[in-house]
């Protein structure tokens, strides 16, 4: 099998070659990046173990059943996933970029990546629009909002995810390296072998493909999520300006730093994305030098979000000093539940409108 000519364009492995030989101040800085990428690997992967792990249990069998919950478990999950695939970068990286484990799990481990990212994505738009829904339409929100309807809708959002992580199934291969023996996890855009005995062919059959994938991992999972986000947000920020409500936006703290976290950690890889699909296509090879440096801080900016938010669920909760003394698990518990009432600071009159069901009753209180 022949290797993509194009650059590994993937989660789970920073390395990619450019065009011409890299120099030498080049390769001493690629060593620097990619001991940086172990050590980053080596925490995200025990703390979003952990934290991930510790939110999946507080959320899912500690706490009352909710829609709040479903968000914040599903959310959970997809994270946790990733972080406790991370170890394979560890020994990928550490290996010199030789991949040991098999043809399976080089499919398997890129395209969870992939899946975790789309997961997360349409699950945070899912929660905003949720927020966006209880404050204008609380009486709807009352008679269809769910802990059923949640996770089925959740579940469609992991199916969308499923789907367009597909593709990173079928075009990831291994490939052995002639001048080196070593074993690599490779993004290989013709894996039919179309173009075999034509090489010639190859642009026109791996670009598009190429292209197809940069481009609608950055409009599906990034631009359309971030402009609906920030359509809920205005919406719910007018609601509250305009009721001059200025303690209800306090419950917002945690999902507003949630999204701006995901958002923050993957347009680097989104940028970066785009920066090669130009490199390549338009034959940059200074642009793909370029490229190169930036992929390893893109992917390490990716492992640090994956553990990032059971720590801004503690953090940015309310009451920080009380949950200092508290025990971890009932300061999840409680970050949850006060985000959850994110629209408990209306006013009485659309208090007793809103969604009864539990997840609500402690922010109401919390806010009055």
């Amino acid at each position: 099998m022949e290797n993509s000519s194009f650059p590994l364009d993937v989660l789970g492995s920073s390395k990619v070659p450019p065009v011409a030989p890299p120099s030498a101040s080049l390769q001493k800085g690629l060593r620097f990046l990619h001991i940086l990428s172990l050590a980053v690997f080596v925490v995200a992967f025990l703390l979003g173990t952990a934290g991930n792990g510790l939110v999946i249990w507080v959320s899912g069998f500690r706490m009352p059943r909710s829609v709040n919950g479903v968000w914040y478990l599903h959310l959970a999950v997809a994270d946790f996933t990733f972080c406790l695939f991370l170890p394979f970068s560890v020994v990928y990286v550490a290996l010199g970029f030789h991949w040991p484990f098999g043809r399976l799990l080089c499919k398997l481990y890129n395209s969870l990546s992939v899946l975790n990212l789309f997961a997360s994505v349409f699950l945070l738009t899912l929660i905003s629009a949720d927020r966006c829904v209880c404050v204008l339409w609380p009486v709807w929100a009352r008679n269809h909002r769910t802990w059923a309807r949640a996770n089925l809708v959740a579940l469609g959002a992991w199916l969308m995810a499923l789907v367009l992580s597909g593709p990173y199934v079928v075009f990831r291969d291994i490939a052995v390296s002639s001048g080196t023996g070593k074993t690599d996890c490779v993004i290989n855009y013709d894996p039919w072998n179309e173009t075999r005995g034509d090489p010639g062919r190859r642009p026109a059959v791996e670009g598009p493909r190429f292209s197809a994938l940069v481009l609608t991992r950055f409009v599906l999972g990034f631009t359309v999520p971030l402009l609906v986000i920030g359509g809920c947000c205005i919406l719910l920020a007018s609601r509250i300006w305009r009721q001059r409500l200025a303690r209800s936006s306090r419950p917002f703290r945690v999902l507003g730093s949630v999204v701006a976290a995901f958002f923050l950690c993957w347009f680097p890889f989104h940028l970066v994305s785009l920066m090669s699909l130009v490199s390549i296509l338009g034959r940059r090879s200074d642009l793909n030098r370029f490229v190169s440096v930036l992929w390893p801080l893109a992917f390490c900016l990716t492992c640090v979000n994956s553990c990032l938010n059971p720590v801004l669920y503690v953090f940015l909760g309310r009451d920080f000093r009380e949950r200092l003394l508290r025990s971890l698990p009932a300061a999840l518990e409680r970050a949850l539940a006060e985000e959850s009432g994110s629209a408990s600071g209306l006013k009485k009159s659309t208090l007793h409108s809103m969604p009864a069901d539990g997840e609500f009753q402690e922010l109401r209180g919390a806010l009055t």
